[in-house]
């Protein structure tokens, strides 16, 4: 349901920083491991490879034909028909009429290596995917991580780039060094940091940033490493299901394709929204409605969980860090609208205190909180050096800290709102990442205000389950029944 992290060992690359020669993002890898659907069929004496582009189409023909995939293989070999030219007129009669049973049957499973965290906020917005990603939460990053754009190197702005990532990674350090978690430490990192993340989704899910990344080349604010990863991973595609990709690519109109939560950007509807609701400062409840009205509560009996899930909603307008929004949108379940990144980074240039977020332990000390302002103001003023000195803010975006506040509509259903494997029965668990732990029990709050009945019924997963499902329980689910060691054991066996 949500997102798995994983925390990967990398050989740390050798440079200096200053003059040294630094990564790009433009350098990042993709690496096929797995496609299909493909398999070996036998019919009679010979055994046939079907790979996607004819596998799919011969399933399709199943459609009209109920008859075996090895039989309508026998019945095109028998009639001497060329399964290339067949598959390939399927395929582009099918996608120019707008299905995607095509489209999405098309099962791919790569790795990218060396993309930035602007790279992977792009690649992981998809919901109908599945991302294992190198964890800033749990693995200490150092400067080798570091990426700089090309357009900074080329137009001579490298060195104003890296003392202000320099700066950036030192206070990181020494906020680790002085017992910052590193979850919490990381929100003074740049965004231009090196990650690795393994990718399982479909050819459909892939064609709205192949899209975008078709229109970096004439834009300001979309970073070119988006044109090099679309790139690189339509030459993937073309070569495992060409058919189906090329007519897919050929589908062209307005939207065309399943919406990308994309950041980068004008400024747009959501920063509007913001605005009319006076840019608040806490997450707030924006709409939540039940279908058929509270009759719909009173039979909640007859359906039970199972239709609520789909008949309430509950929509969200939330301020969040960088950090906590790339979270978000790995929670797949919850649709998410996000804001310009270049609206959220111009108000936090004009009032930083207010326009990012200091996690509990930098906060609560006044000394490490004035260290981690002064260096988010720092990198600010570079931005704006970078864009004054003639790059774009394409370019320009990757040193902004992961700490400057952003916008967000999240939509809960009832799923994420009232089962235990929902956002928010995860979310507020103790475990979960503080900042979307705090949107969940405001979500929980707001909810139970406007209907006592379903908040009632919303809550911790502990407190869903009756028990705790974590390795190492914590005192919230005491608040509902009695727990211990012994307890907690009994059911860790189950």
């Amino acid at each position: 349901m949500y997102l798995i992290v994983l925390s990967k060992l990398f050989i740390k690359s050798k440079h200096n920083w200053v003059g040294g020669k630094l990564q790009r993002p433009e350098d990042l890898e993709v690496h096929l491991y797995s496609y299909g659907p493909k398999s070996e069929v036998s019919i009679g004496q010979r055994t046939l490879t079907l790979e996607p582009d004819i596998f799919i189409a011969l399933e399709g023909a199943g459609t009209f034909e109920g008859v075996s995939l090895e039989e309508r293989l026998q019945s095109f070999l028998d009639k001497g028909k060329d399964l290339e030219k067949f598959a390939s007129k399927m395929h582009n009669e099918s996608t120019k009429r707008g299905h995607a049973s095509l489209s999405t049957s098309v099962s791919i499973q790569f790795e990218v290596r060396g993309c930035s965290r602007i790279g992977s906020m792009l690649l992981v917005a998809s919901r109908f995917g599945s991302y294992l990603q190198e964890s800033q939460r749990r693995k200490k990053v150092d400067s080798s991580y570091l990426l700089c754009p090309e357009e900074i190197n080329a137009r001579g702005l490298k060195d104003t780039y890296q003392h202000s990532a320099k700066t950036c990674f030192e206070v990181y350090s020494q906020f680790c060094d002085e017992g910052i978690p590193v979850e919490d430490a990381r929100y003074v990192l740049p965004l231009g940091i090196k990650t690795s993340l393994f990718v399982s989704t479909t050819l459909e899910s892939m064609i709205p940033l192949i899209r975008l990344g078709l229109e970096t080349k004439s834009s300001m604010l979309v970073p070119n490493e988006i044109a090099v990863l679309a790139n690189k991973i339509s030459n993937m595609l073309e070569k495992v299901s060409p058919a189906i990709f090329r007519a897919r690519m050929k589908f062209n109109g307005g939207s065309v394709a399943y919406p990308l939560p994309n950041p980068f950007k004008d400024e747009d509807l959501i920063t509007k929204i913001a605005e009319e609701n006076g840019l608040p400062y806490e997450p707030k409840l924006l709409d939540f409605r039940i279908i058929g009205g509270e009759g719909t509560i009173s039979h909640i009996k007859l359906g039970g969980l199972e239709q609520l899930a789909h008949l309430i909603y509950a929509s969200m307008l939330e301020p969040m860090s960088l950090v906590a929004y790339h979270q978000a949108i790995r929670h797949r379940t919850v649709p998410t609208v996000v804001e310009s990144i270049y609206a959220a980074v111009h108000r936090a240039s004009k009032g930083v205190e207010r326009w990012v977020v200091v996690p509990p332990t930098i906060n609560r000390n006044s000394d490490l909180r004035k260290r981690f302002l002064d260096t988010i103001s720092m990198a600010l003023k570079t931005y704006a050096e970078l864009i004054a000195s003639g790059a774009s803010p394409a370019s320009a975006v990757y040193i902004i800290p992961q700490a400057v506040k952003i916008y967000v509509i999240r939509i809960y259903d009832g799923f994420n709102l009232l089962y235990p494997i929902g956002f928010v029965a995860t979310r507020t668990c103790s475990y979960a990442q503080h900042e979307e732990r705090g949107i969940a029990y405001r979500l929980w709050a707001t909810v139970s205000k406007v209907n006592e009945l379903i908040g009632s019924m919303m809550g911790e997963k502990c407190k869903l389950l009756g028990h705790c499902p974590e390795k190492d329980w914590c005192p919230i689910i005491l608040k509902y029944r009695e727990y211990n060691d012994d307890i907690h054991q009994k059911f860790s066996n189950i």
